[in-house]
């Protein structure tokens, strides 16, 4: 007879996993969390803490901490998915980046509310929903520049926001916890960031959210 082991993440396109929950990712102390895929490392700037609550997760402290994922080719993507697990009381005012590459993609918290911005329109695109009540939020934007319609927002694996973005310049680093070129520092904690080279379905979203949130429950 099988064992029923579950739903298991969606691997197909995943380009980007960073773990605090992952000794193999964080070890729980120290400036670097290694890339369980593709090799891209988050370099920990300005003393991001580390909590073991909920099998690990980073803290950011909304003055100047953020992780540094760098700029590679691999990340130069006009068509992917953003995924990242999230928590705040209050993320502070404005913007403040949750996963972001200043005049590319990100996805946001602004005033609390869950938004991404579209660089090449200049303007917010907005869920309407604030997710700061301190509890885990499991947040993913699919993107495909340009193309109406193309970006989705989805928040604990259902779509809320249907929009368009359209990148503009690929030329800044990818951060966690901030878009630090704008110095839009989140106080949160986030616990992991994945990327995928490819727009995930909404189904596969929902196996993501079900195969991670056992961790959050």
């Amino acid at each position: 007879m099988g064992i029923d082991i579950g739903p298991i993440e969606v691997t197909d396109g995943l380009i980007v996993q960073l773990d605090a929950g992952n000794t193999r990712s964080y070890s729980g102390a120290g400036f670097t969390a290694n890339g369980l895929v593709g090799g891209i490392v988050g370099t920990l700037v300005n003393g991001v803490g580390f909590t073991s609550s909920n099998n690990g997760s980073f803290i950011f402290d909304g003055t100047n901490d953020y992780i540094n994922f760098g700029n590679s080719s691999t990340l130069q993507q006009s068509s992917g998915t953003l995924s990242a697990w999230t928590k705040t009381s209050s993320a502070g005012s404005g913007f403040r980046g949750i996963i972001a590459k200043r005049l590319a993609y990100g996805l946001f918290y602004a005033d609390n509310v869950l938004v991404a911005y579209d660089w090449g329109a200049n303007t917010t695109r907005s869920t309407s929903i604030n997710i700061a009540d301190n509890t885990w939020k499991n947040v993913v934007m699919t993107y495909q520049s340009g193309v109406s319609s193309g970006t989705i927002i989805y928040l604990n694996g259902v779509s809320i926001l249907t929009t368009t973005i359209t990148i503009s310049d690929q030329t800044s680093n990818l951060f966690g916890g901030a878009e630090a070129v704008a110095t839009q520092y989140a106080a949160c904690q986030i616990s992991s960031f994945n990327m995928y080279n490819r727009a995930l379905t909404a189904q596969e979203i929902f196996q993501n959210y079900n195969a991670t949130k056992g961790r959050y429950m």
